[in-house]
């Protein structure tokens, strides 16, 4: 009952900060351009006498035209001098005046693994988002006549330190252990866990204890091929975690420290009545509804389900049912949070005007100079184009190129609007053909929809050795391919569809017909295990979409079980 109590109540302090903060961005979203400007201004004299502020004089600008025209653009590159003092010595006062006292590390999508500095400064933004969402929640919960009630939250709070002492870690274990008390009290994940890094089955913990659970009443994770993942993992160890359960258990085959073991397995008493429930519930073969099977409580799923994560969320759907509401998420990088989910069900995010400066480079204009024009602010973009982001966030970082390009969608109370569209080092650019993210989505969802089939996964590489060139794309479906369909053919009428410089390329022979790789069924959750134990967390796994090395390829192949030319 005391837990129940708390539960409620933070659950109900969150969601009236929430309320707080949408109105707040309510009130500043009309004046975006002027808060932006002023927020620029004082975080510049905030830090006017850092090493970085005094190379470029920061004391003397007084406006955004002067910052643009005075400090360049950023790479990580240019950071690593500043941030290797930090990780080695434990120097200050380098590119913030705040102390640095975390390095978010990246999953290294790029190919290097960073070390992005981060303050308490910059985790307040990522708070008033985090309460909205669960402002959000609760407003589900409270229309299906639930009160209280923890989620699973599939986040992960394991870190290391740099020589220097500084944690690091994925910008999640940062979050995790800022929130420290109210944690326990959201999810339920127990505390013990939190604070392990590598050693510890992460997937039979977030399964056995949401399972145990019966009055969960949210799920949550930072992409959604997490949470289907996490439902393959519960389906395929239906056995051992049920009897785990009437037991009051852990598996012996789990992988644990001794000392966490002996800790959760104190805790842990014999239930075999829910035990009884989930035999009945956890029924794979009719996937439809069974998150409701299992938890009749849940009414929302939380986790980036847009975009490349798009056959994610069709297929937690499906297992979810009509009556289950999806939020998703947040649009942030370790970096900065950019945008956030203010409604159910909508795919899209609202700046956010208070995490950082941000500038945009208009990618569809081939007039626009970088060397020379100016890049565009909030208020001046234009819906349907597509921008590719630069901020100067609140943890030392100026003018930075996170490499992702937006694109706008409309205006939310002057506020845009805005969806995931690409990385630009993921962008195959060869010989005229741009094919982005947006283009490798809306053609699996066509295909998806022409096969009547769901389509598990995907992954597009550039096959210049061919002559002439071609796209070597590799698909999982969830179902068995039906004979005497031309997958090649199929895969670039639709592509055409929606890259016309794709068909007219294919029609003057400047590129060779695709070839689709059909991959054995898993094949893509293997490839994410495998990643998830290079000691990368599993919450922060993504799948390959851009093939970009041997290795990768080499992967791919090895999981090939028809080829269609």
């Amino acid at each position: 009952m005391k837990g129940k109590f708390y539960n409620y109540v933070v659950i109900n302090a969150m969601s009236a900060y929430g309320r707080h903060c949408t109105r707040r961005y309510k009130h500043i979203a009309p004046k975006a351009d002027d808060f932006s400007e002023k927020l620029l201004l004082k975080h510049l004299k905030r830090n006017q006498n850092t090493e970085y502020g005094k190379k470029y004089d920061f004391a003397s600008i007084h406006s955004v035209r002067e910052y643009q025209d005075r400090v360049p653009f950023t790479t990580y590159d240019d950071y690593i001098p500043y941030v290797e003092r930090m990780a080695q010595t434990g120097e200050q006062n380098l590119l913030s005046s705040d102390t640095i006292n975390f390095f978010a590390t990246t999953s290294g999508t790029t190919g290097v693994t960073k070390r992005i500095p981060v303050v308490h400064r910059s985790y307040n933004p990522v708070f008033r988002a985090a309460s909205i969402i669960y402002n959000m929640i609760n407003d589900n919960m409270r229309k299906t006549g639930v009160h209280a009630g923890r989620g699973l939250n599939t986040l992960e709070s394991g870190c290391e330190y740099t020589p220097s002492g500084i944690r690091e870690g994925y910008i999640s274990s940062f979050v995790m252990s800022s929130a420290g008390s109210v944690v326990p009290a959201i999810t339920c994940i127990p505390k013990e866990v939190f604070g392990y890094g590598v050693g510890v089955d992460m997937k039979y913990i977030k399964a056995r204890y949401s399972l145990a659970d019966r009055d969960l009443v949210y799920l949550m994770s930072i992409f959604m091929s997490t949470l289907t993942d996490l439902m393959k993992y519960i389906s395929e160890n239906r056995e051992m975690l049920i009897k785990d359960i009437a037991e009051g258990r852990i598996d012996g085959s789990v992988k644990l420290p001794p000392e966490l073991r002996a800790k959760l397995e104190k805790k842990l008493k014999p239930d075999p009545e829910r035990a009884k429930e989930l035999e009945a519930a956890i029924d794979f073969s009719k996937p439809e509804g069974i998150v409701h099977r299992i938890w009749p409580k849940v009414s929302t799923v939380v986790a980036i389900g847009g975009g490349e994560f798009e056959t994610f969320y069709r297929r937690m759907k499906t297992y979810c049912g009509p009556d289950v509401r999806f939020c998703f998420e947040m649009y942030a990088s370790s970096e900065a949070l950019v945008a956030s989910s203010f409604e159910n069900d909508d795919p899209n995010y609202v700046m956010i005007p208070d995490s950082g400066f941000f500038e945009f480079i208009p990618v569809d204009d081939e007039s626009f100079d970088e060397t020379k024009d100016r890049p565009l602010l909030m208020h001046e973009l234009e819906e349907g184009k597509n921008y590719e982001v630069v901020v100067t966030n609140l943890a030392g970082l100026y003018r930075y190129r996170i490499k992702d390009v937006i694109k706008v969608v409309g205006y939310k109370e002057k506020l845009p609007l805005v969806r995931f569209a690409y990385r630009k080092q993921q962008m195959i650019n060869i010989t005229g053909l741009k094919l982005t993210a947006e283009h490798m989505v809306s053609t699996m969802r066509n295909i998806a929809e022409r096969l009547k089939m769901h389509i598990n996964d995907y992954s597009v590489y550039a096959d210049t050795e061919s002559e002439p060139w071609r796209l070597r794309v590799f698909i999982e479906f969830e179902e068995e391919l039906p004979e005497g369909v031309d997958m090649s053919a199929i895969f670039d009428e639709e592509l055409a569809k929606v890259n016309e410089e794709h068909g007219r390329m294919l029609e003057i022979g400047e590129s060779s017909p695709s070839e689709v790789c059909i991959m054995r069924k898993n094949a893509y959750l293997e490839l994410r295990e495998k990643n998830a134990s290079k000691k990368i967390s599993d919450s922060q796994v993504k799948s390959i979409r851009y093939v970009k090395n041997k290795e990768q390829l080499d992967d791919l192949m090895a999981r090939v079980i028809r080829t269609y030319k």
